[in-house]
């Protein structure tokens, strides 16, 4: 499944970026969210396994690559405002999650290929996303 030893602690990084999210939130919000982390990254893995690829003989930040999984998973399984996890909505608590994280990479020192990767690809992701939360504002992503 994965290329070697070093994608795959990768990988694990990156999910452990977005439990480490799911763990900081209320109870309520973190209710049936068992293997959601894991969940996200294997199908970040299976769509589009390029963004835990070497860049320039690097990888990008693991909380660029965890947003932009949680952004991705959204988008595909958001369509009619819900997303059943376990038998409950997550939608709400994988949006507070995208949101954390984007607070975690305003502050982050990322390079030049990072901030591209996230105006590229996350960005029309995130704006289609938050559409109606960004109505009126004016956010810049």
């Amino acid at each position: 499944m994965f290329d070697d030893l070093k994608e795959s602690w990768y990988v694990s990084k990156v999910e452990a970026v977005i439990q480490t999210e799911i763990n900081k939130l209320p109870l309520m919000f973190r209710n049936h969210t068992e293997g959601l982390a894991h969940g996200i990254v294997l199908y970040q893995y299976k769509v589009n396994a390029v963004v835990f690829g070497l860049f320039s003989g690097e990888r990008l930040n693991p909380t660029v690559v965890a947003a932009h999984s949680v952004l991705m998973f959204i988008d595909a399984y958001g369509f009619n405002g819900t997303i059943i996890v376990n038998g409950e909505d997550c939608l709400g608590t994988l949006k507070i999650i995208c949101m954390n994280l984007m607070v975690v990479l305003d502050t982050a020192p990322l390079d030049n290929l990072e901030v591209s990767f996230l105006e590229n690809f996350s960005a029309p992701i995130f704006n289609r996303i938050f559409a109606d939360n960004l109505k009126g504002s004016n956010f810049n992503f």
